[in-house]
């Protein structure tokens, strides 16, 4: 009996030891095409992305002596190596409600994009001298028709 047992586990042995038909493999190498589109975003710190600018402000008495100036900042996120170009529709503007003549400056007027945000300043400048209307104590342009500049990045 243990001779049979002997040889049955050897012949088990030999069975499940003896290579069968090897499972076969294939490969091949293939391509993966990309298509990236290049863009630019402005923002400003109270947006995380789309095309909103923090108002500029500035505080003016009539024939002050010194120029009255503000900022806003924004940011422009471009891709990587994208290059870009900032231009304001108009640089010199006559408010049409308080009749005061100022000026608007970029801090920059071109870059190229690292994929992060990158710090832009419009300066504003009221000139000084100026008497402007007002028929109260206090005015502002809130019903200034040519108060809205825009600010284009062409890339």
């Amino acid at each position: 009996m243990k001779k049979l047992l002997v040889t049955v586990l050897s012949l088990l042995g030999l069975t499940f030891a003896m290579p069968g038909h090897a499972a076969g493999t294939a490969s091949g190498t293939f391509n993966v095409g990309l298509t990236l589109t290049s863009k630019c975003e402005i923002n400003s710190t109270n947006a995380a992305t789309g095309a909103v600018i923090t108002d500029l402000a500035m505080t003016y008495t009539s024939f002050q002596t010194t120029a009255a100036t503000g900022t806003t900042t924004f940011n422009v996120r471009c891709t990587n190596s994208l290059p870009f170009t900032l231009a304001l529709d108009s640089t010199t503007v006559t408010d049409n409600a308080l009749n005061l003549a100022y000026t608007l400056s970029l801090s920059g007027a071109s870059g190229t994009g690292s994929g992060v945000d990158q710090a832009f300043t419009v300066t504003g400048n009221i000139a000084s001298g100026q008497a402007g209307t007002c028929a109260t104590a206090s005015c502002t342009n809130g019903t200034a028709t040519n108060k809205q500049r825009t600010l284009t990045v062409t890339y």
